[in-house]
């Protein structure tokens, strides 16, 4: 636990006069990034929730940028996550899954968000709410504070079952620490703040965060939908706090702020559309999420409808930092669509390797969501489904924005154009994931993880075979290009 409070009244404001006077002198911004865990975007009235009550968001878009359709490339809390720091996509970063044998931890040799501004003499810092973003993951390199979770996530633990309350906090325990972290630092800084409100009901807001929420017949609040509203609501009270934090140490007007969430959740809308309340899937209830960005000298008021990825987060950051972004990266800034300047068409990518991940029960009742490659081209969205190609969608969002009516045909040119991208992406992951010394599905993990609203599932080996999409018939036991279309192929599972 960080422990930064000045011994005395006296020592405290000098101390706070001398930050100021050096972040005056400094004049690189700092960075606040603020990734909402399990967070829609239709929860804030920023985005059109008539019911909801977000301020303090809301003044972030307000006194900057908006974004409307901004996707995550990932539903999975790290697999996300990485995606976010390291502005690249999962088959490139390398961390797949929650929890196998190995795919489970971002790889140590990935530069980071942390790796660039600790490089460039940035104090860099991470305070966590949950443990799926803690260094079991691998998300502790180059951060010089990292507060997070892995005292908890040893196996043993006095052979009792982990309390599901300790493996996570409030956002007001978390916006406490953020704010001694502050009380601190020297400008400039890199802060990374994860919340996890939403995520589950194990840590209720106040009472006064609950009124006029719907009761059930026992006049208890019910874990759904209106608790989930409640959740934001406490949060974004909690961000308030934190804003407030940076203005009275007069380091809100040099601090460049992003807030963005992992992923969304299907709740009630989503069992209606897709029989599906959680994560993992790649509908629009899991992968569109929110995305607020502030930052000094940016005129206020932007809205940009075009879409953005979570891999563009990183080097936009970097871009207003005047930091170029690491090689490799796949992701690229978004400052134009701020500005209203010519942009290119993003495509927006995602999966979810469900069936190799040993978190996944879902895979048992869902088995059409053990393997799902995501792309979003302007209004066209196809999710394929390589162990079920005729369980593969392709919706039309400006005319089905619920994604209710699926118009996948594999001859489509549609169809065959998205297919031809994830093709040369070749995102694939065809076997389970072989050891790699990271987290792995131990008793107590998988305790623990059931605790949390995740069942532990069993992974099986998929026999696969290469098929081109324009000649379907055809079968080959590599990857390679049809020899006469030109084609890559594309996995399917044997018959």
């Amino acid at each position: 636990m960080l422990s930064m409070t000045p011994s005395s009244g006296l020592v405290g404001t000098l101390l706070s006069v001398a930050l100021v006077c050096g972040a005056c002198s400094d004049p690189r911004p700092n960075v606040l990034l603020v990734t909402l865990d399990t967070t829609r975007p239709d929860y804030m009235s920023a985005y059109g929730y008539e019911a909801g009550h977000t301020p303090n968001f809301d003044a972030i878009g307000n006194e900057g940028a908006r974004f409307d359709m901004a996707i995550s490339a990932s539903a999975v809390t790290p697999v996300s996550h990485a995606s976010i720091l390291t502005g690249r996509y999962p088959y490139n970063h390398g961390l797949r899954v929650l929890s196998a044998k190995g795919g489970a931890r971002l790889p140590g040799s990935e530069s980071t968000l942390a790796t660039v501004f600790k490089g460039e003499g940035y104090r860099t810092a991470a305070v966590h709410s949950a443990f799926p973003v803690s260094a079991i993951f691998g998300f502790a390199k180059d951060f010089d504070v990292f507060e997070s979770f892995d005292g908890l996530m040893k196996e043993g633990n006095k052979g009792t079952s982990w309390d599901m309350t300790k493996l996570q906090r409030r956002s007001d325990h978390t916006t406490d620490i953020a704010l001694d972290f502050l009380a601190d630092v020297d400008a400039p800084f890199f802060l990374w703040l994860h919340y996890w409100d939403p995520h589950d009901p194990w840590l209720r807001p106040g009472d006064e965060y609950l009124e006029g929420v719907p009761r059930g017949p026992d006049g208890e609040v019910q874990p759904g939908v209106e608790l989930y509203a409640a959740e934001v609501h406490y949060l974004d009270a909690q961000f308030g706090r934190l804003i407030q934090g940076l203005k009275d140490r007069g380091l809100y007007e040099s601090t460049i702020i992003v807030v963005t969430a992992d992923h969304g959740e299907g709740l009630a809308d989503g069992v209606e559309r897709h029989d599906w309340w959680a994560h993992r899937m790649v509908y629009q209830e899991q992968i569109r999420v929110p995305l607020l960005v502030r930052a000094p000298g940016l005129p206020g008021g932007a809205v940009v409808h075009a879409t953005v990825r979570t891999v563009d987060i990183a080097p936009s950051i970097l871009d207003y930092a005047g930091l170029p972004p690491p090689e490799g990266v796949d992701g690229r800034s978004f400052r134009n669509l701020i500005d209203g300047l010519p942009d290119e068409p993003r495509i927006a990518y995602a999966d979810q390797i469900n069936g190799y991940d040993t978190n996944a029960k879902m895979v048992e009742r869902k088995p059409e969501a053990a393997f799902l490659y995501m792309l979003l081209d302007g209004d066209w969205k196809l999710t394929y489904r390589p162990h079920m190609p005729g369980a593969s969608e392709l919706f039309n969002l400006a005319d089905d924005p619920k994604e209710l009516t699926n118009v996948f045909d594999p001859a489509s040119e549609v169809v065959l154009r998205l297919l031809g991208d994830l093709a040369r992406r070749d995102p694939w992951v065809l076997a389970p994931f072989p050891p790699d010394g990271g987290p792995t599905m131990t008793s107590t993990l998988a305790s623990s993880l059931q605790g949390l609203g995740y069942a532990p599932g069993t992974v099986s080996a998929v026999d696969w075979e290469w098929a081109c999409p324009k000649h379907p018939r055809f079968r080959a036991n590599k990857r390679q290009k049809h020899e006469e279309c030109g084609s890559i192929l594309i996995p399917v599972a044997a018959d």
